[in-house]
């Protein structure tokens, strides 16, 4: 797959060209800062073999910058897998369909998929970028994981999958923004590297839903205008029947593409999503655990506590009071 980066600076200079190189997956290791007539910050591009690179955009564009990502003859062969924490939500157009980003998360594809992802000025970049080949990966990997991952990195299968951004690789992901010494830079990041791919396979190996095979990038982008839609309003949520009609899909279809990106059904989506945000209501301290369940749609603040501690493992207002009053 051929990454273009074009950041619209109006005067390009060597220094911006090097940065815009930087972006991709260039050979060796590279620590660059961004141009300060064009923003601030840190990109740091990771050769680990000749078939695993990443790189780490830990920046804030004042301009606009936009990613242009053409599929090439035969891009099966790699997963890339994009971690991304946003500031603002994001849009990219996928053959002409707009999709909008307003997510923390982490896509994981093998599929050839034109894509331009357009980001405003004043912007920042939260993202770790990695291309892996797939037997590199299953050497990694070892042996004992469950048969989805085999079945996943079987060399003729092409893929797309999304996965929710967990609280350790959000804090991982904060680590990583720091500059260590510059003598242990290569190994600070070759270790992070490796932190993320442990959390990402740690989800996945859960999964039990068959992976989205549909190489279509117009049905993709159908996908998350669904998921945009139905995490709209988080106290009511919309029926399957108008998403379908709103994405110009059958209820069949819409359902188990989704389960198939996503890993889990619509419904269980919302609430997971739900559960999130009440997550953040609560830790700024400023509303009581009924005020956010009612907020939230919950009538039953008994039920609302249950499913809290189903998935965070403590009580909602046990998390409330343990927390600093600015915690997120």
């Amino acid at each position: 797959m051929l990454i273009q980066y074009k950041i619209g600076a109006g005067h390009p200079g060597p220094d911006l060209k090097a940065f815009e190189e930087t972006l991709a997956f260039p050979e060796g290791f590279h620590n660059v800062k961004v141009p300060a007539f064009v923003g601030e910050g840190v990109l740091t591009a990771l050769e680990i073999n000749n078939d695993f690179h990443a790189n780490f955009q830990f920046y804030r564009l004042n301009v606009p910058l936009q990613v242009i990502k053409k599929a090439t003859e035969d891009p099966s062969d790699c997963v890339y897998i994009v971690f991304f924490q946003l500031d603002l939500p994001e849009t990219a157009y996928i053959q002409e369909n707009e999709v909008v980003y307003d997510h923390d998360g982490v896509n994981v594809f093998t599929q050839a998929i034109d894509v331009v992802l357009k980001f405003p000025p004043h912007s920042s970049r939260n993202v770790v970028c990695i291309r892996i080949g797939r037997s590199r990966l299953e050497s990694i990997l070892g042996e004992g994981h469950r048969a989805y991952l085999n079945n996943l990195l079987r060399q003729e299968n092409s893929f797309f999958i999304h996965e929710p951004m967990s609280v350790e690789m959000r804090g991982l992901l904060h680590e990583l923004r720091a500059q260590p010494p510059a003598a242990l830079r290569q190994l600070f990041y070759h270790a992070g590297v490796m932190q993320l791919l442990y959390l990402l396979m740690a989800q996945l190996n859960k999964r039990t839903i068959e992976p989205n095979r549909h190489g279509d990038p117009v049905h993709i982008a159908r996908i998350f205008q669904a998921r945009a839609l139905l995490v709209s309003d988080l106290s009511s949520p919309p029926t399957i029947a108008s998403l379908a009609r709103n994405v110009l899909m059958s209820e069949s279809q819409l359902k188990q593409s989704f389960r198939e990106i996503f890993g889990i059904s619509i419904y269980q989506y919302f609430q997971l999503m739900r559960l999130e945000k009440a997550r953040q209501l609560l830790a700024a301290n400023n509303r009581t655990v009924k005020e956010v369940g009612y907020e939230l749609g919950f009538t039953n603040i008994g039920h609302f506590s249950r499913l809290f501690e189903r998935i965070y493992h403590e009580k909602p207002k046990k998390f409330q009071l343990r927390l600093p009053q600015d915690a997120v």
